[in-house]
């Protein structure tokens, strides 16, 4: 029987595809490729990054990077770490289905759409600290799980402190193997923790929710909730 490999992509070939999108003004395409790793820190993107069904077998780095339209990693496999600290999209953070094995880092990310984590499965934290999100944040059915590691054990905390969404936030049927941070955000729209599970602390200091708050269904061990 044939045996077929596919082809790897290293860190030259994407940058040449998305020299070629830009001039072609069209979305950088990598959808269903496997990638060794890439680090994209502090590049200025003018063109959207299509990562669909991409499997990494390192990490994604895109911190303090700018991206003219969207960053899509639907159903996308990031076997380390994805981050994506102080990013800047013009467009939406498009990531439901993703699988991270190792965190997931967006703290001061600038999202000037939607963002879309729902089904996302991810090992170690998520941290969406000071981000600004122009609009809504579905996060349903989104799992965080904790990690062994070998220097200890990574918690599966999702931390949003201080967080803008000017849309709403959707969390319902989520599972938080650790404490859920949500100190200071501001939601204009509505909140929802329905059905929702966190194996620890739910903090909600100096939380501002413009719209309604439901909560039905929400399991934690603990509610440290002052508005």
């Amino acid at each position: 029987m044939q045996e077929t490999y596919q082809k790897i992509i290293f860190q030259k070939e994407a940058d040449q595809e998305i020299k070629r999108a830009e001039a072609e003004g069209r979305d950088a395409d990598f959808s269903n490729q496997t990638i060794q790793e890439l680090n994209f820190s502090e590049k200025e993107i003018r063109c959207g990054l299509n990562f669909k069904n991409t499997v990494f077998l390192g990490s994604l780095y895109l911190g303090k990077s700018s991206i003219i339209g969207d960053l899509t990693l639907e159903g996308a496999v990031i076997n380390n770490t994805l981050y994506i600290g102080e990013i800047k999209i013009t467009g939406g953070l498009i990531a439901s289905r993703m699988a991270v094995k190792n965190s997931f880092n967006a703290v001061g990310s600038n999202v000037g759409g939607l963002v879309n984590i729902e089904k996302a499965h991810i090992q170690g934290f998520l941290s969406l600290n000071k981000a600004n999100i122009i609009g809504n944040v579905n996060a349903k059915s989104l799992q965080i799980l904790s990690m062994e590691t070998d220097s200890g054990v990574i918690k599966g905390d999702l931390n949003m402190q201080a967080a803008k969404i000017q849309g709403s936030l959707d969390m319902e049927m989520g599972y938080i193997s650790g404490l859920a941070d949500f100190q200071k955000i501001n939601i204009w729209g509505f909140f929802n923790l329905s059905n929702c599970k966190i194996m620890e602390v739910l903090i909600m200091r100096e939380s501002y929710i413009k719209g309604e708050s439901l909560f039905e269904g929400l399991e934690c061990e603990e509610r440290i909730v002052s508005f």
